[in-house]
């Protein structure tokens, strides 16, 4: 019944809900990460008070940041209800996939209201940041991999368009990008390419690239000393995430748990992720049903076996290099 009478409240009731919405993030500001405030609650708003139930009602843009919501603000957002608005009242969220599209006259603008933009937008990253990481994950980039000596085909056209396009704007488009093919296809090649470019010319992003079974390697190595609070928080400097052959995190129960999480995390924070396969995401069967859709998300390409001429393209090609 509420959602269908938000679009008939008066100026008068619209103004009192973003006001209050305002003053309900000024208040959660003081205390939470304003990266976190920015990736989840940017398309929220409020979009009801129920003075009999003694409720604030908060919209959510749609299922996924749902769950993150409540799992991350439910509490706070209820503190900030209780000593600013109420102290009777309770938070209730609900999905109003209005609010998906970002333009809904209940919706303030984040940025600007909490003045995190500067602080959003990363300076030159700090080099100590890349030593961590490159001294934990080991250094595992090949600067030979590029779009340049990437022989394109009919075959790879379209995972190679979608490449470059993320290279361009990592976490804004094509987000996870999931490559699948055959061994030898130029997967891992086209995936490098992503992140040296990346690399080259954000010099602010931290890009991460690990092979799945050294990631395996490290959960494990962190689930036996009890670091596995340490492995997620070396995670949280990374930009862009990259995991090459997924398909062998298949039996790997807890594993796949804990990558479902890093998913979520880095999803909802727009952070680029990009993994690749010798199948597509629904023929991964021995993967945990929620990693199949988690990986749909986005773009899906393939790369097929190249015809005559473009084979004779990659031969010419890794023949220069020698």
């Amino acid at each position: 019944m509420l959602l269908n009478i938000i679009n008939e409240y008066s100026s008068e009731t619209k103004d009192t809900l973003r006001n209050l919405w305002k003053a309900l993030l000024m208040h959660v500001a003081n205390s939470e990460d304003p990266k976190k405030i920015l990736s989840f609650l940017n398309k929220c708003a409020v979009v009801g008070i129920d003075e009999k139930e003694k409720i604030v009602r908060l919209g959510i843009p749609n299922d996924f940041v749902f769950q993150q919501v409540r799992k991350f603000f439910i509490k706070p957002l209820t503190k900030s209800v209780q000593e600013i608005f109420n102290p009777t009242y309770k938070v209730e969220l609900i999905t109003y996939n209005d609010l998906q599209q970002g333009n809904h006259p209940l919706q303030i603008d984040l940025k600007q209201l909490l003045k995190i933009e500067e602080k959003i937008i990363s300076p030159l990253l700090d080099e100590s940041v890349k030593t961590k990481l490159t001294s934990y994950f080991g250094i595992l980039f090949e600067p030979a991999y590029t779009f340049d000596n990437f022989v394109m085909g009919a075959n790879s056209e379209l995972a190679h368009s979608a490449a470059q396009a993320i290279s361009k704007d990592p976490g804004n488009v094509y987000n996870p990008f999931f490559i699948y093919g055959n061994v030898g296809l130029g997967k891992t090649h086209l995936m490098q390419a992503i992140g040296n470019s990346i690399i080259a010319n954000n010099p602010d992003k931290v890009v991460l690239y690990l092979p799945t079974t050294r990631f395996i390697d490290q959960v494990i190595k962190a689930i036996r000393f009890n670091k596995l609070g340490e492995l997620m928080q070396r995670l949280e400097d990374v930009d862009v995430l990259m995991l090459d052959d997924v398909q062998f995190l298949a039996g790997k129960d807890k594993t796949q748990e804990i990558f479902h999480n890093i998913f979520n995390d880095f999803y909802a924070k727009h952070k680029q992720i990009v993994v690749t396969s010798d199948q597509a995401p629904k023929e991964l069967t021995l993967l945990e049903a929620r990693l199949q859709s988690r990986f749909a998300l986005g773009l899906v390409a393939d790369i097929k076996a190249p015809d005559r001429e473009t084979r004779i393209a990659i031969l010419e090609t890794k023949l220069k290099k020698k």
